[in-house]
């Protein structure tokens, strides 16, 4: 209780933290290689995806997919916390308390939507490295002389046909793989949650397994030559 409570005033109720988690989470799609907000093409989808501003059919159905694909709704710290709380059924307790329940479900909801907003923050970031991955890897295959529906090898060795579906599995992928993803983390890590000691052990574990693979798809993209119809 004592650490749940701690981590949860340190994290989601505390503004100065929302803060740093939305530039932190900016700073991952920098070290992808793309420059924050330099693509407004991307920004507005990503707000779409959101659906800042207000709710929409198309905003939701992108969302959908973008949450089928793995990129979004997998903040590393919220993850922690999320779980840490369902660990000690967080809240029970005191919401069996007559006295004080009106006040625990008010409490409930500012937990909630301070919870959304952490999401959002890190979920603005993935799908700005979503679209500006996709758009990135259309514009160098397309210089390569890939056309839809061609025939080509991969980085990693596969036979692939290039058209929209495959441009969004591999940027999907370039987005888990390459920026701190709760749903990587392996079980061992997770169990640390429940130690009294040490916070959000999952973050510094996503950070080493994403530089590894920002330095592996860094070289791999360097050294790679399209195969197109068997030809380089």
């Amino acid at each position: 209780y004592p650490k749940a409570t701690s981590q949860m005033a340190k994290t989601i109720l505390a503004p100065f933290t929302h803060a740093r988690n939305f530039l932190s989470a900016g700073a991952f799609a920098a070290a992808n290689g793309i420059i924050p907000f330099s693509d407004p093409k991307a920004v507005k989808q990503a707000f779409e995806a959101l659906q800042i501003g207000g709710r929409t059919k198309a905003g939701n159905e992108l969302y959908q997919e973008l949450l089928q694909l793995g990129v979004v709704n997998s903040q590393v710290q919220l993850g922690d916390l999320t779980r840490l709380l369902k660990d000690v059924d967080f809240g029970a307790t005191l919401g069996s308390v007559n006295s004080i329940n009106g006040l625990f479900k008010s409490l409930s909801k500012i937990k909630k939507f301070a919870q959304d907003a952490y999401t959002a923050e890190d979920d603005f970031w993935k799908i700005f490295t979503y679209f500006g991955e996709k758009s990135r890897l259309e514009n160098a295959y397309k210089t390569a002389g890939l056309k839809a529906g061609m025939e080509f090898i991969d980085p990693n060795g596969v036979k692939q046909i290039f058209n929209d579906e495959y441009l969004k599995k591999e940027a999907a992928n370039l987005v888990k793989n390459n920026v701190p993803n709760y749903a990587f983390v392996s079980d061992f890590i997770k169990g640390l949650r429940q130690l009294p000691v040490g916070n959000f052990v999952a973050f510094p574990a996503e950070i080493i397994r994403t530089s590894a693979n920002i330095v592996e798809t860094a070289l791999k993209e360097i050294n790679y030559s399209t195969v197109i119809n068997g030809k380089t």
